[in-house]
């Protein structure tokens, strides 16, 4: 429709004029001067008629006296079909693109709304024809539902060109079960627990629900020592996604295929993942820290769970030997199993271990220790009690713990006491044997003094014994008897650090000693004391005292004495 004139003007057409297969767009509209408005015209019979006129068809112009007509005629003819029959093939929920080569046999360009049968098929709504040319026409099959052996989706696509002709073809749909919706990979190490999110898409316009099945593929018998978990079934709104969550868990190293499906339990339709677990060695499941003091046990336990229905023997390892652990532990079917073990260090630092818990079924279990040993605490103290001038030995005892022979190195921080360089000892294993050193207390000087012994081995670790030594005012000793005409000898060691004289008097002149002068430091002098009996023939017996007496020197102000008492007889009158 052309507007020739000067002003503008609305128009609307009589609809109630058309027959109800006849329409007309736009009904009414608004046209300007010089404007021209295009109108189309769909003819859509329902029953087959040759000829077919609709006469005096009306619109209103405004301002116009007269309202505009125009005549439409249509033919209803049997629709042809084209022999080919269109095939399509994809998964459920998948889609297949194919195109069509169709002819406008006229000689005239038109617009055509193909009509398409069956709801898994769509195409463009409008298709632009040249005259007597071929143009492409893409139709998409896209099945929301899969097909039954035998039974394929139907439908039907249906041009229909301006000279009454028409074109039709039929289409066949193929929907083969879903794919996987993903293939999922996952790396873990054995004993830890994977979880796994999935969304899961409901692709109607209403709620579903689905059943959920979780299988593991492969191995093909797996058993308890594999586990695969998650609920039973998730609701999902229409056109929604929600995510399905799921764990999984090994005790051994390997290769797990699983699937998961979910399937509506009323329809049958269903989509799943199929996801891979790789299960690495296993990692540290825990660490345990234990602190004690040196030779002191600490004990602590690990927790092993068995899941199998048969009991379970794991082997243990430890490449510290300051951990005692049994060598075995059976764990029983179906149940959880507690190793105790112990922490026995023999020397003093920090450390680390790893102990390892092994069977053919249920694989490794790491556990690092972090190991403290504290120093050891002091032993009891030694007391040790002496003459000015005498010792005093004690047999010192100790429990060896060293796993070897050893030799253990003796010292002690004070002068006073005295032990060997060295001790050798056996094995003591765990339960540790005994040991034992002698200590000799020799003091110089009166009063108390403290000291330290140290018995230390590379392997056996360091024993410390405080000492405690008390040294008091020589006392007299003897008597000494002594025959007429002969001698004895009375050992005398100086015990002070330094070379020192000394004075040797008795008091009766029938005792006669040999000796004297200066000793030095730690030497014993023999000395001898001869006894002449008087020649009177008197029996006796005769009796005199022998006192050593140092002499005051720088180190040594206050002189000290050694009182020896002596008798003398005749042999008949012994």
């Amino acid at each position: 429709m052309t507007n020739t004139g000067d002003s503008s003007a609305r128009f609307n057409w009589k609809t109630e004029d058309f027959p109800a297969e006849l329409s007309i767009v736009p009904l009414q509209g608004f046209i300007n001067p010089g404007m021209e408005v295009s109108f189309q015209v769909t003819f859509a019979p329902v029953e087959l008629r040759n000829d077919t006129r609709y006469e005096n068809l009306s619109c209103f112009v405004e301002g116009s006296s007269s309202p505009i007509t125009f005549t439409v005629t249509g033919s209803c003819i049997a629709t042809s079909t084209s022999r080919e029959v269109v095939n399509f093939v994809c998964p459920v929920r998948g889609s297949h693109t194919q195109t069509l080569s169709v002819l406008n046999p006229t000689n005239q360009c038109c617009s055509i709304t193909p009509v398409i049968e069956g709801e898994h098929w769509s195409a463009a709504l409008s298709v632009n024809f040249e005259p007597h040319q071929n143009t492409a026409f893409t139709i998409t099959y896209r099945p929301m539902t899969m097909t039954t052996s035998g039974k394929k989706h139907q439908g039907s696509v249906f041009f229909a060109f301006p000279d009454g002709t028409g074109m039709l073809y039929s289409l066949q749909g193929t929907a083969d079960p879903p794919k996987a919706e993903d293939t999922i990979v996952h790396e873990l190490p054995a004993k830890t627990s994977r979880t796994v999110l999935l969304p899961v898409h409901n692709w109607l316009s209403r709620q579903q629900r689905f059943l959920v099945q979780l299988e593991i593929v492969k191995p093909d018998k797996p058993d308890a020592t594999v586990s695969l978990r998650g609920i039973k079934f998730i609701d999902v709104p229409a056109h929604a996604n929600r995510d399905y969550e799921m764990s999984f868990f090994t005790y051994t190293e390997g290769q797990f295929n699983t699937k998961v499906t979910f399937r509506h339990h009323e329809t049958g339709e269903y989509l799943f993942y199929l996801v891979t677990f790789k299960a690495t060695s296993p990692g540290v499941l825990s660490t345990i820290e234990l602190v004690t003091p040196v030779r002191r046990a600490a004990s602590a336990t690990v927790q092993v769970e068995n899941p199998l229905t048969t009991a379970s023997c794991l082997t243990t390892e430890c490449k510290s030997r300051d951990i005692i652990v049994p060598p075995q532990h059976t764990v029983p079917g179906q149940s959880k199993g507690v190793l105790p073990f112990e922490y026995k260090p023999l020397q003093a630092g920090e450390s680390t271990a790893r102990l390892t818990l092994f069977s053919s079924e249920l694989g490794h279990f790491h556990y690092d220790l972090l190991l403290r040993a504290l120093p050891p605490a002091p032993e009891k103290t030694v007391h040790f009690n002496a003459l000015l001038g005498r010792s005093h030995t004690i047999t010192v005892k100790f429990i060896n713990y060293a796993r070897f022979k050893t030799t253990y190195f003796c010292k002690t921080d004070y002068p006073d006491f005295i032990v060997d360089k060295s001790v050798s000892v056996t094995p003591g294993f765990h339960v540790g044997s005994e040991a034992s050193v002698d200590v000799c207390f020799e003091p110089p000087q009166l009063g108390e003094v403290k000291g330290q012994l140290s018995l230390s081995s590379g392997v056996g670790g360091e024993y410390i014994f405080p000492l405690h030594g008390l040294c008091l005012t020589p006392q007299s000793q003897g008597p000494f008897t002594i025959k007429a005409g002969g001698n004895i000898i009375i050992p005398f060691k100086n015990v002070f650090l330094q070379t020192t004289a000394f004075s040797f008097l008795v008091d009766n002149h029938h005792f006669t000693v040999k000796g004297g002068g200066s000793i030095k430091s730690k030497e014993t002098q023999n000395i001898q004391v001869s006894f002449e009996a008087p020649p009177d023939g008197s029996p006796g017996p005769w009796f005199g005292t022998l006192t050593i007496s140092s002499q005051s020197s720088e180190g040594h102000r206050k002189p000290y004495s050694w009182v020896y008492y002596l008798k003398g007889h005749r042999p008949e009158s012994l």
